[in-house]
């Protein structure tokens, strides 16, 4: 087989500085998204520290709580006690809010009595 010889060609001198100012200008854009890079991760390693911080802290509170209401005593109310003063409040106030609608009906129908005459 024959041996193909490489092919040189000439750069001029203005083309070869735009392309090393080219090469040097990605090299810069690589070296500041490289430390874009180690900043986020940093960042991600605190917050990761933090959230650990903040879940043991809940546990901890929760596991106090259970603690303190353990200790408190507890009083159990019935529930037909609860239902039946519920319902004589909302009957109360039913013949109540009944009372006032009719005499407010009353005094319309008088309004409109007299205005027809």
């Amino acid at each position: 087989m024959e041996q193909k010889s490489p092919i040189y060609f000439r750069i001029g001198y203005d083309e070869s500085i735009e392309s090393k100012k080219g090469v040097l200008s990605s090299e810069v854009s690589l070296l500041n998204l490289i430390k874009i890079i180690k900043r986020y991760n940093l960042i991600r390693l605190e917050e990761f520290k933090i959230k650990t911080e903040i879940s043991r802290a809940i546990k901890k509170l929760d596991l106090e709580m259970k603690k303190t209401k353990s200790s408190f005593p507890f009083f159990k109310v019935p529930k037909t006690k609860k239902r039946e003063t519920y319902e004589k409040r909302t009957v109360g106030t039913k013949e109540k809010v009944d009372i006032n609608l009719e005499a407010e009906l009353r005094e319309i129908q008088e309004k409109l009595n007299s205005l027809n005459r």
